[in-house]
């Protein structure tokens, strides 16, 4: 029986070299002499990568005596154990494959294999090193990203073992047998330039291996430029650090290399000299690197890809204020015969301008209507107008135009009040065509024309106010002078209507940063429409854009600021006055209405109602359109015991509203809150509080005030009545002069002696009986007739009180003896 033992790890050289000694030659075992049936000339094949043996053998000659098939039994065993890991058997097919479960390198493995009439035999695997020792060796492999890698490490008898590192850190790792470790590794990126380092035990013992890919170039794709060589173009990989320099790319393009060397990290682009045909063929690129091989191919006629040259000695000539020649000089004389197309762009002041032009081996070509007075930066690239492939290299060239007098000014009118504000825009560098010197304003009525006024204005001035009668139709004409003239006349009638003056003003709303208009197209437009916007609430810059005929939209855009109302207007330009089409009104951006704008708040209590007025918004704090008011309030004593508590609304959608009503509000401090309501949200808000007290508080509130009234106004009245009494007196009760008697018929009675007395009774008091004659003489003066004439007053006493009344005899007094008479006067006197 022959028995091969083989040990499947790769250790170190002296290790490899006693393995192929083993299993290189046959081994013939023989038994006193006899040969026995056995295999002879075993031979063992491996391929590592897919961890694959592979053992062939020959009958022994001997096996020509025995009868029937000869069959083989082959094992695997674990060498350090003697353990059978693998059995299986075979007929008259001499050769054997075996995947191994584990890196052939890793597993130190003997295989047995013997004939059914052969006594078993064994012979031992390869002894394990004597020091430790890393597979793979440091001989710098390289694997492929995505794929696994097993490291083993190889331990002497009763050597411990440490671990392994991956570039300094601790792996985890699988223990194979008493001697041998492995450690897998899955490859998810390529490596760095130095590799990745492996070490087993300590940093005595490791390796360095590198990650990378295939080729992975892309998208070939060839040209030619002279039509007598390729260059062919593709996309590298964009791998990073990948491939390293020690393990370098190499290019072929039509089986010749593309550097000098052959070998590069990487390339893009690749030329070799080839006669060009007018016929398809295959171009085709081989890329090869350390892991494997690629092949690009692109199928084109090159005859219908040219990629020309740029230009050389590119000239700019004959340049005047609004033309210039250009001229220039082709490298190859293949591109005389050619139909070429040239592409001319001309960049000023940031405008651009692209021209084509084309010809039988093109050379030349000529700017018109360029702008005065203006530096331009010209490329000029060609290519073939037949089968054109693309734009070839640019050249370039910079040249100044002459200057000419200024384009006309874009101008507007402005209503403002009593002034018209005229203005004009500031010509840009390519309509000056030199320094502005100054501005020439005039104005006159369309009814007098030869009554023109002028008036100067100088740079940087853009405006000028002047007061016309708006009664009469006036030609304003504006003109700009610069060192080469005057430019032409811009002139425009003022306008018919004044902006503020229309009451029709739809709302509009910005967007992306500015306005976007539309409107119905008007027959009276005959050069197009205009549009003009300025601040509504403030005096502020007029802006105005020029619309072409046909033209029946616009975005308006710059010069804006958000939360600032803005009035825009339409206008049709006509042969005479603009004539205004529409106005709107709106914000770019509404922005929120700042706090306490609504002010200030005001409140009544009329019953169980409040009601809380404000002053409006003034129309310039008003940073958004206003959709309504919100009022909010809620109880203190109530909000401090339950802070969720949730508040009493009121609302109204009236934008012009001024108050709102909270209704049954009882007893009690109130917090009230007004707001008004925009597309953002609340804004402008104020608050105020206030305390609701019992209705009988204020019943006696009022009679306390009241009564406090009455009594200071009887004061006042005291007062003015102590100091001027005596004015009243006279004026309420004036003094009452004495009785004035009217005597005649006293005297008649005197005539007739004592005997005629008047007995007067008295009510009040009594006094002493005296003569008629004696008391009248004492009291009362005698008057004549013509004292009655001048004293009515007591004529009227007298009459109501005294005369003609027949006197009575009293019935106390005798008519006898009576010396003396007794008279009683009764008079009452009232005076306040």
């Amino acid at each position: 029986m022959l028995i091969i033992a083989m040990t499947m790890a790769v250790v170190s050289p002296w290790l490899l070299t006693s393995l192929l000694l083993h299993i290189g030659g046959a081994v013939t075992v023989q038994d006193a002499g006899v040969m026995r049936c056995g295999p002879l000339n075993m031979t063992v094949g491996r391929n590592y990568s897919e961890q694959k043996v592979q053992l062939t053998w020959e009958d022994h000659p001997s096996c020509l005596l025995t009868r029937g098939q000869i069959a083989y039994e082959i094992d695997v065993l674990s060498t350090d154990d003697m353990k059978t890991i693998h059995h299986n058997q075979t007929g008259s097919i001499h050769h054997w494959l075996w995947v191994s479960p584990l890196p052939l390198e890793c597993a130190n493995n003997t295989f047995k294999v013997r004939a059914q009439y052969e006594d078993q035999r064994c012979i031992n695997g390869i002894p394990f090193p004597s020091q430790p020792t890393l597979f793979p060796p440091d001989t710098h492999e390289v694997y492929e990203v995505g794929s696994n890698v097993t490291f083993c490490c190889l331990l002497p008898p009763l050597k411990t073992f440490h671990g392994f590192t991956l570039n300094g850190k601790p792996k985890e790792h699988v223990k194979l047998n008493n001697q041998t470790y492995a450690m897998t590794v899955h490859l998810r990126r390529p490596s760095g330039f130095g590799g990745t380092d492996v070490t087993c035990n300590n940093s005595d013992y490791g390796t360095t291996y590198y990650v990378g890919y295939r080729p992975r170039d892309t998208d070939l794709q060839c040209e030619t430029r002279d039509l007598q060589s390729v260059v062919c173009n593709w996309s590298p990989d964009k791998s990073r650090h990948w491939p390293p320099t020690k393990y370098p790319t190499e290019y072929e393009l039509l089986g010749r290399s593309c550097s000098k060397t052959g070998k590069v990290t990487t390339m893009k682009r690749c030329r070799q000299r080839e006669v060009i045909k007018a016929q398809e063929r295959n171009w085709t690129l081989t890329v090869r690197n350390v892991l494997g091989t690629l092949e690009l191919t692109d199928r084109a006629d090159l005859t219908k890809r040219v990629h020309m040259f740029a230009p050389q000695n590119l000239t700019a000539s004959r340049i005047n204020a609004r033309n210039a020649s250009l001229a220039w000089e082709w490298s190859d004389l293949q591109y005389r015969k050619l139909r070429v197309l040239c592409q001319i762009i001309l960049n000023s002041k940031g405008d651009t301008d692209v021209r084509n032009y084309s010809g039988l081996g093109l050379n030349q070509a000529l700017l018109s209507d360029l702008t005065p007075n203006l530096k331009y930066e010209v490329q000029v690239c060609c290519g073939t107008e037949e089968h054109f492939w693309k734009w070839g290299d640019r050249k370039n060239i910079t040249f100044k135009t002459e200057g000419d007098i200024p384009d006309a000014l874009d101008i507007w009118l402005w209503m403002e009040q009593k002034q018209t504000m005229i203005l004009w825009k500031m010509p840009q560098p390519g309509q000056s065509h030199g320094p502005i010197i100054d501005y020439e304003v005039k104005w006159r009525t369309l009814a007098e024309p030869q009554e023109t006024r002028n008036r100067t204005m100088l740079p940087p001035d853009q405006s000028t106010a002047v007061e016309l009668d708006p009664s009469e139709d006036h030609l304003v004409t504006v003109t700009a002078r610069n060192p080469y003239g005057r430019s032409p006349p811009a002139s425009m009638v003022t306008l018919s209507q004044k902006a503020d003056e229309v009451t029709n003003v739809s709302r509009i709303v910005g967007s992306d940063g500015g306005f976007s208009l539309t409107w119905l197209a008007n027959p009276v437009s005959s050069c197009g429409y205009a549009v003009v916007w300025t601040p509504t609430f403030t005096r502020g810059p007029v802006y105005w854009k020029k619309v072409p005929t046909g033209v029946t939209q616009a975005f308006i855009t710059g010069n804006l600021t958000p939360g600032v109302r803005y009035s825009l207007c339409v206008y049709a330009c006509t042969q005479e006055a603009p004539q205004l089409l529409e106005r709107r009104e709106g914000y770019v951006e509404e922005t929120e209405i700042p706090p306490e704008q609504i002010a200030p708040l005001r409140w009544a209590h009329v019953g169980s109602e409040v009601r809380v007025s404000w002053t409006p918004i003034p129309l310039g704090n008003r940073t958004a359109f206003i959709k309504g008011y919100v009022m909010h309030y809620h109880d203190m004593n109530a909000k401090e015991a339950d802070p969720n508590l949730v508040d009493v609304n009121v609302t109204t959608d009236d934008a012009e509203a001024t108050s709102l009503t909270a209704r049954d509000v009882r007893v009690g401090s109130y917090r009230f809150r007004v707001a008004a309501v925009t597309s953002l949200g609340e804004g402008g808000g104020n608050s105020i509080t206030l305390t609701i007290n019992p209705p009988w508080d204020k019943s006696i509130l009022a009679l306390v005030v009241a009564f406090s009234n009455i009594f200071l106004l009887l004061i006042i009245t005291s007062i003015i009545a102590f100091k001027n009494w005596t004015c009243i007196k006279q004026m309420v009760c004036p003094p009452i002069p004495n009785p004035v008697l009217i005597c005649d018929w006293l005297a008649l009675m005197e005539d007739r002696g004592p005997s005629s007395l008047i007995a007067v009774e008295s009510h009040s008091s009594q006094m002493e009986n005296v003569s008629v004659s004696q008391v009248f003489s004492h009291r009362l003066p005698v008057s004549t007739d013509n004292d009655h004439e001048g004293a009515p007053f007591l004529q009227n006493q007298a009459t109501n009180g005294y005369y003609h009344q027949q006197p009575q005899p009293h019935g106390d007094h005798p008519e006898s003896g009576i010396n003396s008479a007794r008279v009683t006067i009764s008079s009452t006197f009232l005076c306040i």
